[in-house]
């Protein structure tokens, strides 16, 4: 057992001679490629120090870190800061973006074609509880048309009066952006255009500007007058005179201030049925 080694002996331990003299140089080899790589990045960062060939002390590497972390930092608040000043800035211009928008939508409904109707068309347009479809039933004498809390139609729906037809438009009205191709192609189909308001034209503005915008003439129909104090009708009268004036609003036709529940009360309202079926 203590003799000399065999032959076999022999050939393994030259065999892991030459396995540890080859793991040793492969070692070498990667140790130069990732001494070569840190260089290189270390040259990228700092190319003055790096090209020189000065070795730096831990006491220049730490002022370097240093360095690295204020600018750091300073990225950060700086990006923190452009961030709030965008958000700003946005809100700021949320209204000009908007009009831009609106504009555009402009352009568009300017090239669609109106639809061919024959005979009287008459639609009625005004935000949700305006009482677009109590009117409707009072011109037809007949309650056609749904009646409910809030808007009771989400689509165009026309009612057939004895030579005339009357269209009860959504109460998405004054979001012109929801309005399709077939919604202006009817709007400027029509005969009449009649806008119903309770409160204020403010209610409106969009659509009453896509009317200008496309030349089309309407009427404002202040509804519900009734629920108005008899000593202050004239006034608020006045004011949506007043409006219309300070709006711009060159297409308005007629002012009628009627109440579709109760129309005997109001001498508008014979005017207006005499006027939109003679």
């Amino acid at each position: 057992m203590g003799g000399a080694p065999s032959a076999v002996e022999n050939t393994v331990n030259s065999t892991v001679q030459e396995v540890t003299t080859s793991v040793a140089e492969v070692t070498n080899t990667v140790g130069e490629v990732i001494e070569s790589e840190v260089k290189q990045v270390i040259g990228e960062i700092f190319p003055s120090n790096t090209e020189s060939g000065n070795s730096k002390t831990l006491e220049e590497i730490e002022r370097e870190k240093e360095q690295l972390e204020r600018w750091r930092l300073a990225c950060i608040a700086l990006e923190k800061e452009l961030q709030e000043k965008e958000t700003i800035e946005s809100e700021e211009d949320l209204d000009k973006h908007d009009k831009r928008s609106i504009e555009k939508f402009y352009e568009l409904a300017k090239k669609v074609t109106p639809l061919t109707l024959t005979g009287r068309n008459i639609g009625f347009y005004g935000v949700t509880s305006t009482g677009k479809s109590s009117m409707i039933n009072a011109l037809l004498g007949s309650k056609l048309a749904a009646v409910g809390f809030g808007e009771t139609t989400t689509e165009i729906t026309g009612y057939d009066g004895s030579d005339y037809r009357l269209y009860d438009i959504p109460g998405k009205n004054d979001d012109v952006s929801l309005f399709t191709k077939d919604y202006i192609a009817l709007m400027k189909g029509l005969t009449h255009r009649m806008v119903l308001i309770t409160a204020t034209i403010k209610e409106i503005t969009k659509l009453l500007g896509l009317f200008n915008v496309l030349g089309l003439t309407y009427d404002i129909v202040v509804n519900k007058f009734d629920s108005i104090d008899t000593e202050e009708r004239e006034t608020f009268r006045q004011q949506i005179l007043k409006e219309i004036e300070e709006y711009q609003l060159k297409g308005v036709h007629q002012l009628w201030c009627v109440s579709a529940k109760h129309p005997e009360q109001f001498p508008d309202w014979l005017q207006m049925v005499n006027y939109l079926t003679p």
